[in-house]
């Protein structure tokens, strides 16, 4: 119960608007969880304000809590620099007025560096960086020049007042080690997300024809075996044209899905074009590729792709090729899609394995025919 709910505020409560631009959320992710920790912090301090006998310092405190709390509902609504804005004047008023109240050596001039820090990895403008790290320079200076002591001194004795300035660089020296931790944790899962953006095919889930590409170099240059199979859903148009692109892309999705679940764990697959995809078979000999191209041909017959209480009849053309076959990746890659196209001009829904060498070579071709998904329905 306890991990559902956990579950259910990070992916509901704390996430992202979905209007917000895909370049803030690192910032979001970040800046989401400094306030949170922030906010525990004045929680924990506020016995020690309570302790310390200065009833102003407590009342701040917890209106930084009450500040922190509408700070961190403004940015869970995607408005950052808002909540940032209204969140730094009230901590900079706490930390003043608790060096006009206790005096100097209390350990609180520590905290500056916290807001600094929240300046330089925010979303504001760079000049706007700048402003607010002079105004908070100036704050600091006239703070140690003049402010401190002002309204009062401490008076608790020397050993509190160093358990209390010891205190204060503990908490500074863990809210900037937490802070740059984050700030690592969330830029290195950004950018995992990216990279894997960068390789996948956004409707499918399966790799992008660069990636799928990419890896048949790989295996091309490190002179292993495989086989590549070229496979394009018949009649796809006529889907989109008879029930409308929501269900094309429901058949892309249900494809590939299908295909992927089929394959064996090192075989790799990507979409290359409309309703296109290539699949690379590793250590694949003749006999194995087309059991694996059958077998897939067949999987799509048993399991079709239904739009509510309708079977929408897509069946699949494939051309096989292996790397043997030429000397170059590309040209594999051509004689698979030669065959490929063999296969939908002799009839679709069946695999071409031979021949295909020149577009007027179709009498050496041999199909690989199975059970028909329209059949099937």
């Amino acid at each position: 119960m306890d991990n559902r709910m956990l579950r259910y505020l990070k992916e509901r409560v704390l996430s992202p608007p979905t209007t917000l631009a895909p370049e803030r959320r690192r910032s979001f992710h970040i800046f989401l969880r400094i306030y949170l920790f922030v906010t525990a912090i004045h929680v924990v301090f506020t016995p020690i304000f309570l302790w310390i006998n200065v009833p102003a310092l407590t009342a701040l405190n917890l209106l930084c809590i009450a500040v922190n709390s509408l700070t961190i509902l403004l940015h869970l609504r995607g408005k950052l620099l808002l909540a940032l804005l209204i969140k730094l004047p009230f901590v900079l008023t706490l930390i003043v007025a608790a060096g006009m109240l206790l005096g100097n050596n209390i350990g609180v001039e520590y905290y500056f560096f916290i807001i600094l820090f929240e300046f330089v990895i925010s979303d504001l403008q760079r000049r706007y960086k700048i402003i607010l790290s002079a105004i908070l320079l100036g704050i600091f200076l006239i703070m140690l020049q003049w402010l401190f002591g002002l309204w009062g001194e401490w008076s608790l004795g020397e050993p509190a007042r160093k358990m209390l300035h010891a205190l204060n660089l503990m908490t500074t020296f863990v809210l900037i080690t937490y802070i740059a931790l984050q700030v690592y944790i969330v830029s290195e899962t950004t950018e995992r997300r990216f990279r894997s953006d960068a390789y996948r095919d956004s409707l499918t889930g399966v790799f992008n024809r660069r990636a799928v590409i990419e890896r048949a170099d790989t295996l091309w240059c490190q002179q292993r075996p495989f086989a590549l199979l070229l496979l394009d859903a018949d009649h796809f148009k006529q889907v989109n044209d008879n029930y409308g692109h929501g269900a094309g892309d429901k058949v892309l999705r249900h494809i590939a899905q299908l295909l992927q679940h089929a394959l064996r764990e090192r075989d790799c697959i990507g979409r290359v074009g409309g309703e296109e995809f290539l699949i690379l078979l590793p250590d694949a000999n003749f006999d194995e590729a087309v059991a694996i191209a059958s077998r897939l041909r067949a999987e799509l017959a048993s399991q079709p792709c239904r739009l509510g209480k309708r079977i929408l009849p897509v069946t699949l053309s494939m051309g096989l090729a292996w790397s043997n076959e030429d000397q170059l990746l590309n040209d594999v890659i051509d004689l698979a899609d030669r065959r490929l196209y063999l296969a939908k001009s002799s009839g679709r829904d069946q695999i071409i394995a031979e021949g295909g060498e020149a577009f007027d070579i179709t009498a050496r071709c041999e199909a690989f025919k199975g059970p028909s998904s329209t059949e099937e329905a």
